[in-house]
């Protein structure tokens, strides 16, 4: 049978998979913004001499950033230590550049730069630090502490301290609001994408499934236009043997008795036994022919099911088999049976293949007898038919119901082997099982059930 390949639309990224990238993207991008602002200190640091800064505490802001990355790998630590570097490295300009205000925007362009994680709790870490950083070096330069350069005003209220650092607070706020609603609509067109996603593998399946039903019943139509042709053909062959072939033997057969019948003072023994082997071979092959013809039209038969009388049928068919073989002294006993739903023509030949059989092999013995019945079994009737003849062995059980396949020698007991298979493809059709039970030399037990 061919492999179906069945194409399914690329698996849409999980949420997961999407901030993983975003965080790659980020940690790429913070790494030139701290080598710039690290460079930004070196810069700075000609105007008022502040190398001794712009090395130290810039370098150590690295230092702080790339160790907690690396020790942590798996972890988000190293993005709240990114923060509070950028809030450093603010402090740290301010500084250089003794007190200028403008330097104050470097918190506000970190903050604006750590959008790209969206994850708003970065805004506090840099909140913190830009709020301390402000509050302690503001408290100690106008307390009268030399050389901090918080500011290069001479004096800033309490008041105008406070605007200050609400406005700083207000925009952090603002820049961790834009993080969170970068987050929330990613999710949310995240899932949308998944969905579709979803929806395109489920409608990709369903035609994938209907071009496998299509091909499929393009499969059946051609197999049983191939099957009707087999039949015809068969049917054709059928023909010829009962017409062309069955024909030639009736003549053989009905020629040999009749020299027998007018020359038989004029044949010596040779010739006469030779005359009637060829009748019985000619009758033998008739009756093959028969079977194998009955054999292959069961195949197409179909069964009418009706409620028959297994008793009455068995009586029949009795009598028929008695008829069929005068002289032969077998006592034949019928015990009552159930009623069957099954077809009354092919049970018919089921028993009559078995009751022949159980004649057959029983006959040559003084006391031969053929027991008929049926027996129920968890709801199941079981009928059978068992003789005391000549038996088999068990072990060759398995060619019992094969076409062709004979336990006994056709010298001892004559028969076409094609019998039983007959048996067992009509209880097979009637959805029953057939099996036997023997011992050699003394008897077989079919059972079989419909």
């Amino acid at each position: 049978m061919e492999t179906l390949s069945i194409p399914l639309p690329a698996q849409t990224r999980s949420t997961g998979d999407y901030y993983e990238e975003v965080k790659l993207r980020s940690d790429r991008l913070m790494n030139y913004f701290l080598i710039t602002f690290f460079l930004g200190g070196f810069g700075l640091a000609g105007f008022y001499d502040t190398w001794n800064v712009a090395i130290g505490i810039g370098g150590l802001s690295l230092i702080a950033y790339y160790s907690a990355k690396y020790a942590l790998p798996d972890s988000t630590l190293y993005q709240y230590v990114l923060a509070a570097v950028f809030g450093v490295f603010m402090a740290q300009y301010i500084y250089q550049m003794h007190g200028l205000f403008e330097m104050h925007f470097i918190a506000f362009i970190a903050s604006a730069i750590l959008i790209t994680y969206q994850n708003w709790k970065l805004q506090i870490p840099l909140t913190i630090v830009v709020v301390g950083h402000h509050a302690l070096f503001g408290y100690l330069q106008y307390a009268g502490y030399d050389k901090i350069y918080f500011t290069q005003l001479d004096y800033m209220s309490l008041q105008t301290f406070i605007i200050h650092a609400f406005l700083a607070a207000f925009i952090f706020t603002v820049c961790g609001l834009w993080a969170y609603n970068f987050k929330k609509y990613t999710e949310l067109y995240i899932g949308q994408s998944l969905e579709i996603g979803k929806l395109e593998q489920d409608r990709a399946k369903q035609q994938a499934l209907k071009e496998m039903n299509e091909m499929l019943e393009r499969k059946v139509s051609e197999r049983t236009f191939e099957l009707e042709t087999v039949n015809k053909e068969l049917e054709g062959f059928n023909y010829s043997v009962a017409h062309d072939l069955r024909a030639p033997l009736r003549v053989i057969q009905g020629f040999g008795k009749m020299i027998l019948k007018t020359a038989a003072d004029r044949l010596n023994p040779a010739e006469t036994d030779n005359l009637t082997d060829m009748i019985k071979n000619a009758k033998h092959m008739g009756g093959l022919v028969d079977d194998l013809l009955d054999f292959s039209r069961l195949g197409k038969a179909q069964l009418t099911r009706n409620n028959v009388n297994m008793e009455s049928i068995v009586k029949d068919v009795v009598q028929e088999v008695k008829a069929a073989n005068p002289g032969v002294n077998v006592k034949i006993d019928v015990n009552a049976m159930q009623p069957a739903t099954c077809d009354p023509i092919l049970i018919k030949q089921v028993w009559t293949n078995l009751i022949s059989n159980a004649v057959k092999y029983s006959r040559k013995k003084e006391d031969a007898q053929v027991q008929i019945g049926s027996t129920g079994l968890n709801g199941s009737q079981i009928f059978f038919i068992k003789d005391n003849g000549a038996g088999f062995d068990m072990e060759h059980s398995e060619k019992l119901f094969k076409v062709f396949q004979r336990l006994h020698k056709v010298s001892e007991y004559e028969g076409t082997g094609v019998g039983l298979a007959l048996v067992h493809r009509i209880v097979t059709k009637h959805g029953g099982k057939i099996w036997a039970d023997a011992k050699v030399n003394e008897g077989a037990t079919f059972y079989f059930t419909i």
